[in-house]
């Protein structure tokens, strides 16, 4: 035992070697080994002083050369996420039980703050459903080891296994293997601004220095106290410290080598410095050119957002972009809020792929924002992620017409016996149809406080869409240049008024469709 705990304590430089001998020290193996006898001990203690050394040489830089594998092989060569995938985004917890009766003693249906049953054999067992969508790509929630009523996943204990309230890692290796069977993407959340409430880690000598000195945020616009302070009471790790940078390099890799993930969703990137994103990005893309990080900042100032792709982010969470489709598919609609977000799309350096949303675990259901007309408003605001040149993340239920104002309200579990004879669901459906044939190029063709007309062209197809806001019969016109149009839904034409100028009278916040000729 004593010679044991001296080859732990020797490892504290290699945490991720280290989590791996602590794991075997925890289920007895190491111990049950230093029984067989005196050569054999020999012989293991030799080969753990070799680990070690040869750890010692890999680590001497930030990141030690992983090892090849088949799955790793089959990620790299995949295209990665592109301008024209579709994101589902599932909370793990929440989307689909595959077994009740085998859920750990935990899990309340009824209580939205507990464990609700939700696992990765559940998204498996929808995976067709998912498709049917046209989802092309699926965002989950963190899957790791959490502490105490910890469904989300965003309050992490152990960053190198899975959660057994969903599963293990080969059901989560299944998962990955049978969406790419299907064409779909697997994006996972990753965090490395801190660990749960009450982590081992804060017993643990070895990561005294680990954490960043407790305390709050107070000024959200001061940098240096959004990347220290301990967001929510949460323990914030300190990513200058090069231990922690290094584990969190070498982990994030252990898991895209062992699983074949296609992309992380970064959490909570803007209270963690620049220079680690700098150094974490290029330890992941000098790997694997194609893997996709998609960044969460929750801020609407474009250049801060802008600041991201800098450091080597792929993809982020427009805010700005969110704040303005917010605003102009409401009860009192007002379409110059978005318009002037659209304005600011040129200071990204790739606008299109930036991820837009509606709503998410954060945020709002978009049915809920609005006490009249929710599924028309939702269903305008649909229309605009699914149809600007960027790529559209869909909260799970959304598409079914969920409502749920702020968590955990906006946190159900799917309701699944909504599925059928939805309107919403094929309309959801119906848009990414249009979307894969017609999302491309993007212009605006006119605007007022309350209604927008644009057209979107791919490969030399056009549609004209023109959206009325107003909770009233609104008349648009518009100048447009066009053979003719005709309604993509009910085949009908629309008549110009005058050479080049069209009228068009819309129903209480509806969408006209126009394929153009």
């Amino acid at each position: 035992m004593t010679l044991i705990l001296f080859i732990l304590n020797s490892l504290h430089k290699y945490p991720k070697i280290k989590e791996t001998c602590k794991r075997l020290h925890q289920q007895k193996i190491l111990e049950e080994t230093m029984k067989i006898g005196t050569p054999f001990k020999k012989f293991v203690i030799g080969l753990l002083l070799c680990i070690l050394i040869l750890s010692s040489a890999a680590c001497s830089n930030i990141v030690s050369e992983p090892i090849t594998t088949e799955t790793e092989t089959e990620t790299a060569t995949e295209k990665g996420i592109t301008k024209d995938d579709l994101i589902y985004f599932i909370m793990v917890d929440r989307f689909a039980d595959s077994d009740p009766d085998s859920n750990l003693p935990d899990v309340d249906k009824d209580d939205l703050r507990a464990f609700q049953g939700g696992d990765l054999q559940g998204i498996i067992d929808n995976l067709d459903y998912i498709e049917d969508l046209g989802a092309t790509a699926i965002w989950l929630t963190p899957i790791m080891v959490n502490g105490p009523n910890g469904y989300h996943g965003y309050w992490i204990y152990d960053f190198y296994d899975v959660d057994p309230h969903f599963g293990d890692l080969e059901t989560f290796k299944l998962l990955v293997s049978e969406a790419h069977s299907r064409g779909i993407k697997v994006i996972l959340d990753y965090i490395v601004n801190h660990t749960g409430y009450h982590s081992p880690w804060l017993e643990d000598p070895d990561k005294k220095d680990w954490f960043n000195p407790d305390r709050s945020i107070s000024n959200w616009k001061d940098k240096e106290e959004v990347e220290l302070g301990w967001l929510a009471g949460l323990p914030d790790l300190d990513q200058t410290n090069p231990e922690v940078a290094t584990y969190f390099i070498e982990n994030a890799l252990w898991w895209i080598d062992e699983t074949g993930i296609d992309g992380f969703r970064l959490d909570t990137m803007r209270h963690v410095p620049h220079q680690f994103w700098a150094d974490f990005s290029q330890a992941i893309k000098s790997k694997y050119p194609d893997f996709f990080l998609l960044g969460e900042v929750w801020d609407s100032n474009v250049n801060t957002l802008e600041s991201y792709h800098e450091v080597g982010i792929d993809s982020l969470t427009n805010y700005s972009l969110f704040n303005g489709i917010e605003n102009a598919f409401r009860n009192m609609p007002n379409m110059f809020s978005l318009v002037n977000a659209l304005n600011k799309e040129s200071n990204f350096s790739r606008p299109d792929l930036n991820a837009i949303f509606i709503d998410n675990h954060d945020n709002s259901r978009f049915m809920s924002l609005n006490p009249r007309m929710s599924l028309e408003y939702t269903k305008q605001a649909l229309t605009f992620i699914y149809t600007y040149p960027a790529i559209p993340v869909v909260y799970y239920g959304t598409e079914l017409g969920m409502k749920g104002a702020y968590d955990p309200e906006n946190r159900h579990f799917m309701a699944w016996d909504q599925v059928e004879s939805n309107d919403m669901l094929d309309f959801t459906k119906a848009l990414a149809n249009i979307r894969s044939r017609f999302m491309g190029e993007f212009e605006l063709i006119h605007h007022d406080k309350s209604s927008l007309v644009y057209e979107i062209e791919k490969n030399g197809d056009r549609m004209l869409i023109v959206i009325n806001s107003e909770e009233k019969e609104k008349t648009i016109a518009f100048e447009y240049d066009a053979a003719s149009l005709t309604d993509y839904m009910t085949g009908d034409k629309l008549r110009e008024f005058s050479y080049g100028q069209y009228t068009q009278t819309l129903s209480p916040v509806s969408i006209k469709f126009y394929i153009v000729e």
